[in-house]
C-alpha cells in the first residue's frame, strides 16, 4: 500500500537523524492551522482512530462516506474533517511534500492519483450534491486556501461529473492567483484536475504554464496535464520557451511525464531534439543529462534510500522529534509523526 509505505517512511525519518531530539513547543503547536482553524470536536472525531487505521484504504473510504452522509456536520465541517484525514495519511498540503526513495515528483503525484481514483469509485454511488461544498470553495478562496482547496478536492471525489464544470472556473490562472495562498490552492486544483479533466480545463492548465512563475506551481500544472492523455508536443513547446534556469525541476518533471507516456526510443528521440533545438546553454546541458541518465532517477531531488522534503518557494520546514513544522507565509502547520 502506498499510504502505508509513506507512513513508515515518515516514522523512520523521526529516528534516522532527520529530526531534532527535542519536541515541538506546545504553545507553538497550539497556534498552528489545524489547532486554530478547526474545532476540538472535529479534531476529536478524527483522532479517536489511530493513524494506522486511516492508512487502510477500506477504512479511509468508509470513514469518509460516513462523514459526508452525517447530518450533524455542515459542508465546511466535512471539508475540515477531510483535511484532517488527509493529514493522517500524509496527503494534506500547506506547501511541502515528501518524496519517497527512488520516486520523482511526477511518479509520486501519479501514486496519489491512483489512491484518489479508488476513493472516488467508492463514493460514486452516493451521487452527492456538491453545491454546498462549492460554496465553501468560493467563500474561502481569499481567506483560507487550505479549506477552499480541501472542499474542492472533496467535491471532486464525491461527484466529478458535477465538479468538472466548476473546475473550468477554478483552473483559470487569475482565479488561482487571487487565492490567499495561490501555491496551496493551485496544488489542490491540480490534484482535482488530475482526477477529472475536459478540454476547457486542459486549455486553462496550458495557459497557466505561461502565466505562473514559481517552479513548484508549474510542476503541479504539468502533473495535472499529464495525469490525463494530453498532447506531448506541449511540453516541447514549453521547454523551448522557458528562459528561467531556476525552473530546471519543471523541465525534469515534464520529461519524467514524457517518459511515462512514450516508449524509450521515442523519449530519447524527443529529448535529443530538445538538445539540438534549445538555445540556452543551461537548457542544453540539462537535456543532455536527462538523455544520458546523469541525473539519478531523472529528478534532482530524488534520493536512493531517503525520504526527501520538497518545499514550495518561500516555505520553511523544521523537523522535531514528534513531527514536522511547516511555515508558508501566513500559514503555520504541524504534522505529528
Amino acid at each position: 500500500m502506498k499510504k502505508q509505505f509513506l507512513f513508515i517512511l515518515l516514522l523512520l525519518s523521526s529516528f534516522a537523524g532527520y529530526s531534532q531530539t527535542r519536541a515541538a513547543n506546545k504553545l507553538t503547536v497550539e497556534k498552528t492551522y489545524f489547532m486554530t482553524a478547526i474545532s476540538p470536536a472535529l479534531r476529536g472525531a478524527v483522532d479517536r482512530f489511530d493513524k494506522e487505521s486511516y492508512l487502510n484504504d477500506a477504512f479511509f473510504n468508509n470513514m469518509l462516506r460516513k462523514i459526508v452522509m452525517d447530518i450533524r456536520y455542515n459542508e465546511k465541517e466535512k471539508a475540515q474533517i477531510f483535511y484532517l484525514m488527509l493529514k493522517k495519511i500524509g496527503y494534506s498540503f500547506v506547501g511541502a511534500d515528501y518524496l519517497p526513495p527512488r520516486q520523482t515528483y511526477f511518479s509520486h503525484h501519479s501514486g496519489k492519483m491512483y489512491i484518489f481514483q479508488e476513493t472516488k469509485k467508492s463514493l460514486k454511488d452516493l451521487h452527492y450534491d456538491i453545491k454546498g461544498l462549492i460554496q465553501v470553495v468560493d467563500s474561502n478562496l481569499k481567506k483560507d486556501a487550505i479549506l477552499s482547496g480541501s472542499a474542492l478536492l472533496l467535491a471532486d471525489l464525491l461527484n466529478s461529473e458535477a465538479s468538472i464544470k466548476k473546475l473550468e472556473k477554478f483552473t483559470q490562472g487569475n482565479i488561482i492567483l487571487s487565492a490567499k495562498n495561490p501555491d496551496i490552492f493551485n496544488h489542490y486544483v491540480c490534484m482535482c484536475s488530475s482526477i477529472a479533466q475536459n478540454t476547457v480545463i486542459s486549455a486553462n492548465l496550458t495557459k497557466n504554464l505561461y502565466t505562473f512563475k514559481n517552479e513548484c506551481m508549474l510542476e503541479d500544472v504539468f502533473c495535472a496535464i499529464y495525469s490525463r492523455d494530453n498532447y506531448v508536443s506541449l511540453m516541447k513547446e514549453y521547454i523551448l520557451a522557458e528562459k528561467n534556469p531556476k525552473n530546471e525541476l519543471v523541465i525534469q518533471t515534464a520529461l519524467c511525464a514524457l517518459a511515462s507516456k512514450v516508449p524509450v526510443a521515442s523519449y530519447n528521440k524527443s529529448v535529443g531534439t530538445l538538445v539540438a533545438e534549445a538555445k540556452e546553454e543551461w537548457k542544453v546541458e540539462l537535456c543532455k543529462k536527462m538523455l544520458n541518465g546523469d541525473i539519478p532517477f531523472h529528478y534532482a531531488l530524488t534520493s536512493k534510500d531517503q525520504l526527501v522534503s520538497k518545499l514550495w518557494e518561500g516555505v520553511t520546514e523544521t523537523d522535531y522529534a514528534d513531527g514536522l513544522m511547516v511555515i508558508n507565509a501566513n500559514v503555520m502547520e504541524f504534522d505529528p509523526y
